[in-house]
């Protein structure tokens, strides 16, 4: 009886062992989340925090009509090269017109090594219906 239950014990015992080679044991590095997506009501308490970025990836002139108030201005044709001057580890709020290009923009940050991105669903459109912010157009040259 003796004699069975020292070989139970062992076989658990190597079960167990076995177990724990296949399991990696070394930490897995951190990969960046998906992109998030927002709502502009859902966004604009995140947008307000100290440290956050708010990017509107429209043309200039489109961003010069008109503009969620607080957006800096980075078409998403030069955001890979200004892409630089945004903080990786601070979050970093997208939006365009619809949410089209601005889901194009976040992903490209997201894949560049973003910790947070989230694109704001409906764009400026939203934005602007939601009854939220609005800078003034810039006035039109005479």
């Amino acid at each position: 009886m003796r004699n069975k239950i020292l070989i139970l014990a062992v076989f658990a015992l190597a079960l167990v062992a076995c177990n724990e080679a296949r399991t990696p044991q070394t930490p897995v590095a951190a990969t960046s989340l998906a992109v998030e997506d927002m709502s502009p009501i859902e966004a604009r308490p995140g947008i307000e925090q100290p440290g956050s970025q708010f990017i509107d990836v429209r043309t200039a002139a489109e961003f010069a009509g008109e503009h969620a108030k607080g957006a800096q201005n980075i078409p998403l044709d030069t955001l890979e090269q200004k892409a630089s001057t945004l903080k990786k580890d601070q979050p970093v709020y997208v939006i365009c017109e619809t949410g089209r290009r601005s889901r194009a923009a976040a992903e490209m940050l997201n894949k560049d090594g973003f910790t947070r991105v989230i694109n704001i669903t409906g764009g400026t459109r939203a934005w602007a219906d939601a009854e939220l912010p609005m800078a003034e157009p810039a006035p039109a040259n005479k």
